[in-house]
């Protein structure tokens, strides 16, 4: 079983794409697994025969062994394993690292906690959506929130092709899969076909139908799933075993934005510049200036990172919870690559088919709520990481200059900190970096070195 984050201990095969005795070979998709964040595809890393050790729907420790490749007939009886031993190294599967395709997106403006670029969130078309066994146990919705599911051809939806999620989802919303066509691979029917689905019967039944009055008990009770369980179970080990602080700074952008237009309108490649990938580069170059702010505190010592990998908080979508997709050596990249790679990592980890590290190996986060209108937050520290930035909206402001009362654009910024790792003289001196930077974005545009 892989690790695909930083917080994944164990995954769930959902199913298996072979079965014992198959022959397989490399690069083929032997199952899909459903880790604390994402469901993904286990690909072989070798040709030979599966034995698989471990069930669907039973989870299985990272590292540990859940299926065998090699030579010979596997999973068969005692006498023939005797008879005929093993003449190859059985090989583990891995976890392929290809993202399935896409559909584009609009540009990821910035991110956050709870939200992200509004174009961003906007449903992706993707082939497959995680599926959590909590979240198929959980209660079903009040019943003012689903809709009567219509009469069935009496086709079992059981044998419907559809992914796991799309299933719970059809299963919530009353819809028959039956009377679903699906747009995946070989007319299987994804999370977005149902939602479709669901939108055209309730405009259906709007022109004829009244809305019901709410039924049910005052007080609902939902079981988190899997991934939702995780993440209150960081976010409160962070506030009550870090001991933070927070730093704010307020930064005139008026050349920023000025010149993320220039970029988008001269620039072959910076048609999606955001203010959130100039962020980046930013606190990239005001990490590697002060490497203090690039370390965590892990069983009492300091592990100072050599690579500068920055997280970028991404709002729950359907069947998901909070997300933060990494962009990695990004004191290395220019800002166009910075803008490729956010969108690219941000649109995998929401179609819930990150790559093997696009959600590991963070060493400093970023979460903008800016885009809805917030002025300044404080945002929780994501360990083992020291810091996270929060970014606020950019405002038209009167401002102080040269005597004079002018127009400018500001942009607060706020540095949640790990009093353990660094102080806030050093809190202090990196914030005045990334407001020097950003006022001065030019210096965000120079290639990277």
């Amino acid at each position: 079983m892989p690790k695909l984050s930083d917080t994944m201990e164990e995954g769930t095969i959902v199913e298996w794409k072979k079965s014992s005795g198959d022959d397989v070979h490399k690069g083929d998709v032997l199952a899909e697994v459903e880790s604390d964040k994402a469901t993904f595809d286990l690909e072989a890393e070798d040709d030979g025969k599966l034995e698989i050790l471990v069930e669907k729907g039973v989870p299985a420790k990272i590292g540990a062994a859940i299926a065998r490749i090699g030579e010979g007939a596997p999973a068969k009886a005692e006498k023939a394993e005797a008879a005929a031993p093993e003449k190859a190294e059985p090989q583990p599967a891995k976890a392929s690292t290809k993202a399935k395709p896409q559909a584009e997106t609009t540009e990821p403006e910035a991110a956050g906690p709870e939200a992200a670029e509004p174009e961003a969130a906007e449903p992706e078309t993707a082939e497959a959506e995680p599926a959590s066994q909590e979240a198929s146990q959980a209660p079903p919705p009040p019943a003012s929130k689903r809709q009567p599911a219509p009469e069935s051809d009496g086709q079992d939806t059981r044998d419907v092709r559809a992914s796991p999620l799309a299933k719970r989802i059809a299963e919530e919303m009353g819809v028959d899969l039956s009377r679903v066509s699906g747009t995946g691979p070989e007319g299987r029917i994804v999370k977005e076909d149902v939602i479709a689905a669901a939108g055209s019967t309730k405009k259906e039944r709007r022109r004829t139908d009244p809305q019901p009055a709410p039924t049910g008990p005052d007080v609902e009770l939902i079981a988190p799933n899997r991934m939702q369980a995780t993440i209150a179970r960081r976010m409160a080990e962070s506030k009550s075993t870090v001991p933070d602080f927070t730093v704010t700074v307020e930064a005139r952008v008026d050349e920023a934005v000025r010149l993320r237009q220039q970029l988008k309108d001269s620039v072959p490649g910076a048609e999606k510049v955001t203010m959130t990938d100039m962020l980046m580069r930013a606190c990239a170059l005001a990490l590697r200036k002060f490497p203090e702010v690039n370390t965590s505190w892990v069983d009492g010592k300091f592990q100072r990172k050599r690579s500068i990998n920055i997280g970028l908080a991404v709002p729950p979508s359907e069947g998901l919870g909070l997300l933060v997709p990494v962009v990695h050596d990004v004191d290395r990249k220019d800002l166009i690559q910075i803008s490729i790679e956010s969108r690219q990592v941000i649109e995998r980890a929401r179609s819930g088919r990150p790559g093997e590290h696009d959600l590991s190996g963070g060493t400093f986060s970023i979460s903008n709520l800016g885009m809805y209108g917030v002025d300044e937050f404080t945002a929780i520290i994501n360990p083992p990481e020291a810091a996270i930035l929060a970014v606020g909206a950019i405002k038209d402001a009167a401002v102080v200059e040269n005597g004079s009362l002018v127009a400018g654009k500001l942009m607060r910024m706020t540095l949640t900190v790990d009093h353990r790792v660094f102080y806030g003289a050093t809190a202090a001196q990196f914030m005045a970096e990334v407001k020097r930077l950003i006022e001065n974005p030019v210096t965000l545009v120079v290639p990277a070195g």
